[in-house]
């Protein structure tokens, strides 16, 4: 409630901004409602204490002895800097991390996949099923095939679901599998 208040100071100003920060933070793991304010917030508010900091160690630099004005300046704006780039890597390494999760764990699932269609369950059940089995090795993933099964579920057509799928992921391999299955 209390980032409502600078939601017009933290959001991305147009809608194509705010679609592609909400589908980095949703390739990130982070699907709530305010995950993209939430970030905005943190990374204001992380520039604002890392540069706090800065100031405070400029201050005690300066009354401690003699330095110069580019060491000062430097003191104070790179750790502000490192504060605001911090939440964005932070981010990227956990996309790279949730893709590389979803990388790995692909073929097992297609084969998982492959045995409970064989075995005479349906192409839903048999998504619910690898959902269900991936969860210990394969979190990422397990989520992901959870989601598409729950669409599923509530009745949204299966090309839009899976389309859905592999743009959350990044995936090449589940585009290619989404492509396949289309």
């Amino acid at each position: 409630d209390k980032l409502d208040k600078f939601a017009n100071f933290l959001e991305p100003k147009t809608e194509e901004e705010m679609s592609t920060s909400r589908l980095k933070m949703t390739r990130a793991g982070y699907r709530g409602r305010d995950a993209v304010r939430k970030f905005h917030a943190i990374q204001f508010m992380l520039g604002i204490l890392f540069l706090i900091f800065g100031v405070i160690y400029a201050i005690v630099a300066s009354a401690t002895g003699e330095i110069s004005t580019a060491v000062l300046i430097l003191a104070v704006v790179l750790p502000g800097a490192i504060g605001y780039y911090l939440p964005k890597y932070w981010i990227e390494r956990r996309i790279q991390s949730r893709q590389q999760e979803i990388q790995n764990g692909f073929p097992d699932a297609l084969d998982m996949l492959l045995v409970c269609v064989e075995a005479g369950q349906s192409l839903d059940q048999g998504i619910i099923r690898v959902s269900k089995e991936l969860k210990t090795g394969y979190p990422a993933l397990a989520e992901e095939f959870e989601i598409v099964s729950q669409e599923i579920k509530a009745g949204k057509d299966k090309s839009t679901v899976l389309r859905g799928f592999s743009e959350r992921s990044g995936v090449s391999d589940v585009a290619s599998f989404v492509t396949v299955m289309i």
